[in-house]
Formats: structure tokens, sequence, C-alpha cells
């Protein structure tokens, strides 16, 4: 039994497998690119050095739960961790997706001094920050505890990233994949015949 048949419509034999090959095709490729892995092309430089502008990526959709199709609803939701790198939509414009590492998650006391971010009263020290001596920062003084179900994210490149410090938090429901790894990267200042970084294909981001 044929999962697709078009027999009715198409009489021409080698046509009609072809276009019932096609046909399935694009039926998985929509399931694999909506609930499975989704590819993502990062045109910012917000998480400079981890994402360049230019890398290419997939999105793991089904990290934090599967969701039912057609629907908002997830199956076996996982919660998000601190340090993951999300997706989701942008607060100001939810039609735009955005991509930001997660700070803080529900209950954490966030502090921002100057540059400097403490979670949970220690210090915040990772490779993965980036401050563009071209740039100069914000300087910052605040403090709260992330409430529960919700995200405090921001940029790796701490001086050019519009995040939770412009707009405030991210409903963790919302979140839609997790970022897994580059699969293609090209310089966008450089023509078809240059800039291709293929030391980057293949990197995991953490």
């Amino acid at each position: 039994m044929k999962f697709i048949n078009l027999e009715r419509f198409i009489k021409n034999k080698i046509l009609r497998e072809w276009s019932e090959a096609l046909l399935f095709a694009l039926i998985v490729a929509f399931i694999f690119r909506t609930w499975l892995y989704a590819p993502y092309r990062v045109p910012t430089g917000s998480m400079i050095h981890t994402i360049e502008i230019g890398d290419h990526l997939f999105v793991n959709k089904h990290a934090y739960g599967f969701y039912i199709p057609f629907s908002e609803e997830k199956l076996g939701a996982n919660p998000v961790h601190r340090g993951d790198i999300v997706v989701f939509p942008y607060p100001e414009d939810p039609s735009i997706d955005f991509i930001k590492r997660v700070i803080g998650i529900g209950g954490d006391h966030i502090r921002l001094i100057g540059e400097e971010v403490y979670i949970n009263g220690e210090p915040e020290r990772a490779p993965y920050l980036f401050f563009d001596s071209n740039l100069l920062g914000m300087p910052y003084d605040r403090e709260f505890t992330v409430p529960k179900g919700k995200l405090w994210v921001m940029g790796d490149n701490r001086r050019n990233s519009k995040d939770s410090r412009y707009w405030g938090f991210v409903e963790e429901k919302n979140v839609t994949g997790q970022g897994l790894f580059i699969y293609w990267s090209h310089n966008s200042n450089s023509n078809l015949l240059q800039g291709y970084r293929l030391e980057r294909i293949g990197k995991l981001l953490e």
C-alpha cells in the first residue's frame, strides 16, 4: 500500500512516480523542519564569537518538548537550563526569531553592575563573553529575581546585543528550540567565490 498515490490524477507512470517521490520528500522535509530540526541563518553579530554573522546553524525544535501539530501545546516539556542558546520570538515583534544565551532562569537572582553580571551572587566568568573594544559599554545598576516561568537572556557580544536588558524577560514557554551546531558559514561581505569559513562547519554551540 502506497503512502501517496497519484494514479487518479497522473496517468503517465514515470511522471507519477517522480511526483509521488517529490511530494513525499516535501512532506518529510516539512515535518523535519517544523517539529524536529530547523536550519537558521544568523544575520547579526549579537552572539559573536560563538555565532558569527553569516553562520548557518541547526536548531533542535524538540529540545524542550514536542509541539503537538497545529497547536502551541507541548508534550513532555523539558526545562530550559542556564547557559542554553535558545531561539524564541522577539518580544517586540513575534514574527522575528531571536537567538540568545540564557543567563538566568526562574528563581535566579541577577545583579548588573556596569558590565559585570552576577548570578546568585557569583560573578559571570565564561569563555564566550566578548566585549568589542570599538564600542562603549552601557553602565547598568540593577538587581532583580527572575520570575518563575521566565528567562533572562543576553547576547555573548555584550556591547552589541539587544536583549533582556532592553525588553525584559522571555517567557520560557515561548522558546521554540535550542541551537545545536553550525553546518555552513559564509562571510556576507564576500562574494560567492570567497569568504567560506570551512573551519566553522560542525562547530557545536556551547
